[in-house]
Parts: structure tokens; C-alpha cells; sequence
């Protein structure tokens, strides 16, 4: 029986950048649904991402890296889809032999947000 041969497929190099908000680092492309901490807006508004650490393609052909400091002139943009709430988490304490416990739960404020374009 003779093997198979499988087309060779020739993908294009995705555009990707790293964004920092918030404090938290993402790593988005067109496509990518994050889910980032509260941002102010409503759903199918416009956000512009401007702290753009570092941006290139998936090649690796082409990658700029931001300076402290210094901007890339890359421009991120997504919409915003949803304002959400994270999952609980339960915060327990107790303190043995002393009959002491404490039970608390919190549910940070998410927004979900869908990368439209990333342009260098």
C-alpha cells in the first residue's frame, strides 16, 4: 500500500502583540477573547489598547519591543462584549482552639473584551 502525501500548507504569519491593563500582561491577536478587569463602557463600544509592551509575528520575521517608557506606535483595538463576574472564591480562617472561623467570599467585576485588529 502506498502512503499518503499531505499537502503542504503555507500558513500566513499572525500579526500578535502583548498588552498590559490593569497591571496584568495579555497576549492577543485578531480573534482573541480576553477577559480583563472592569473597564468603563457598554456592550459593542470600542476600546484602544495603549500600552503595547511588545508586538510581532508569529514567524518571528518581524518583533518590537517597547523601551521603559517608550512607545511602539502599535495600535491595539477590540469591542467590548460583556461585563461579567469572576467565579467565587471563599476565604476561610480559623484559628485552632480558640472556637474562631471566619467564612467570606468574593467575586471580582470582569469585562470580556474581543480583539479586532492588531496593526504594526
Amino acid at each position: 500500500m502506498a502512503k499518503k502525501e499531505k499537502a503542504a500548507v503555507v500558513e500566513e504569519p499572525k500579526v500578535f502583540a502583548v498588552v498590559r491593563t490593569a497591571g496584568k500582561q495579555y497576549k492577543v491577536s485578531a480573534g482573541t477573547k480576553i477577559s480583563i478587569d472592569t473597564v468603563e463602557g457598554n456592550p459593542g463600544d470600542k476600546i484602544t489598547f495603549s500600552d503595547v509592551l511588545m508586538a510581532g509575528k508569529t514567524g518571528g520575521s518581524e518583533i518590537k519591543v517597547a523601551a521603559a517608557g517608550a512607545s511602539l506606535g502599535v495600535t491595539v483595538t477590540g469591542r467590548l462584549v460583556a461585563h461579567k463576574r469572576d467565579k467565587k472564591v471563599i476565604i476561610f480562617k480559623k484559628r485552632l482552639k480558640g472556637g474562631y472561623t471566619k467564612k467570606q467570599g468574593h467575586r471580582q467585576n470582569k469585562s470580556e473584551i474581543v480583539i479586532e485588529s492588531v496593526s504594526l
